[in-house]
């Protein structure tokens, strides 16, 4: 019969907890010195502070009466695993007894990471073992000693700016400026001034000169990420820059001559935005002299676990509680996992977990939500799908001023829609409606027929 130790003063708690403990437990008042025991401490009697002593090597269930969120939130930082109300209820004791079973058990296999069991070599700050990562290593190497753009390639949080960085820090450019301008990030009737700088004058509310990014670049690299989101407009102006390495601030009739390595980064598909006429064919060129693709981290499983060393040698001191390593059970759900936000959604992943630890080992009671909160696979290349279509016409119709936005951009989807299931129907209109789920007229009249 397992032992279920009660700290208390109160009589009455010690008969309550002994009435609705599951068949198979017991309650005892004295707690000895083993480890790993399941401890029911009253803080209305005895207070917080003794859940310190043992909370480290002990689960401890604070127990009140109370119904403040004081207690609660005292019981918690002092390390207690779970709090329960007076009166106890069966469901939920029986419920915890199970949980805290489950995670004894997983914590009997565990992995240590000690704190000094990573450290950054100082030449590269790239994590990972598999060899698709080490190519990638061996590549930026050798183009960080080549005086050539490098546009840099891969899916959103794969590490396009840490390979950006890394070829800088390679260069001989180290410790010369590293600019970093988000071209998404910016809005695009901004984006030429803080590119370019601009006179006092040049425009309303230009009440003094400024310098661009371009020029605060000298003897550096400027890297441009997503750089696809760069406005057409835009893109012959960087294009004259990159060929000549000269610019004209605005307002100004005094060209700007900087020295300047251009580094870029995207996830879209340039060669297809060029081929839709939404990136210009010679700039994209001009971009890519050398490339460096960046594959997702579901192709390299190999670098989970060091990754996962990395962010916790990181961030392990975010909380007080002192994080030893991971379960078994925890490693094997992080390999088995897609990660469709690659190294940034793992990174958020164990930052979340040692933040949420109940124990001195991460476990797979931190990450059960893990995927709950994400896009998932299909929906994240549906949606990655659509927004590089739909963002780039939005940002078109911006920029001529359109009026009625929305009208425009659902008619222009609607006829793609309605145009490939008269294809898939093979000119059926009744069954392209029906699978649609419209009526045969409404059909008729978005097609203007």
């Amino acid at each position: 019969m397992e032992k279920i130790y009660l700290q208390t003063k109160d009589n009455e708690l010690k008969k309550e907890l002994s009435a609705i403990l599951p068949k198979g437990y017991k309650s005892v008042a004295r707690l000895t010195g083993n480890e790993g025991n399941i401890v029911f401490h009253d803080i209305d009697t005895l207070g917080t502070a003794l859940i310190r002593d043992y909370g480290e090597k002990n689960f401890v269930v604070a127990v009140t009466n109370r119904k403040k969120t004081g207690s609660v939130i005292e019981a918690t930082t002092t390390g207690a695993y779970e709090i329960v109300h007076r009166p106890l209820k069966r469901n939920i004791i029986s419920s915890l007894l199970q949980e805290l079973n489950i995670i004894r058990e997983e914590l009997t296999e565990y992995i240590d990471i000690p704190k000094d069991d990573f450290s950054i070599d100082p030449t590269c700050a790239i994590v990972g073992q598999s060899s698709l990562i080490m190519d990638v290593c061996k590549k930026l190497a050798r183009l960080s000693q080549a005086e050539v753009p490098v546009l840099i390639t891969g899916e959103t949080g794969t590490g396009k700016e840490l390979i950006a960085e890394s070829i800088a820090q390679l260069s001989p450019r180290f410790g010369k400026p590293f600019i970093i301008i988000n071209c998404a990030a910016i809005p695009g009737d901004l984006l030429e001034s803080e590119l370019f700088g601009f006179e006092k004058g040049a425009f309303t509310g230009a009440l003094a000169a400024k310098e661009g990014f371009l020029r605060l670049a000298h003897e550096g690299c400027v890297f441009f990420d997503e750089i696809g989101e760069l406005p057409l407009l835009l893109q012959g102006k960087l294009l004259r820059f990159i060929q000549a390495q000269t610019f004209y601030p605005l307002g100004s009739t005094k060209e700007v001559q900087v020295n300047v390595r251009v580094i870029s980064a995207t996830n879209r598909d340039l060669p297809k935005m060029v081929r839709q006429g939404k990136f210009r064919e010679d700039l994209f060129h001009r971009l890519s002299v050398a490339s460096i693709n960046v594959p997702p981290l579901r192709k390299r499983k190999k670098d989970v676990l060091p990754l996962l060393q990395f962010f916790m040698h990181r961030y392990r001191h975010i909380t007080a509680k002192k994080i030893k390593g991971i379960t078994r059970r925890f490693l094997d759900e992080m390999l088995s996992y897609d990660w469709t936000g690659n190294i940034r959604e793992l990174e958020n992943t164990i930052r979340s977990a040692i933040a949420l630890s109940k124990t001195s080992y991460l476990t797979t009671q931190e990450i059960k939500d893990l995927g709950s909160y994400s896009l998932g696979k299909k929906d994240a290349v549906l949606s990655e799908t659509l927004a590089s279509s739909l963002v780039p016409l939005l940002k078109e119709l911006l920029e001529k001023k359109e009026t009625d936005i929305n009208k425009i951009i659902h008619s222009e989807v609607d006829k793609h829609i309605f145009e490939f299931m008269l294809s898939y129907t093979k000119d059926n209109m009744s069954e392209a409606a029906r699978i649609l789920g419209i009526n045969r007229l409404t059909l008729r009249k978005k097609l203007g027929m």
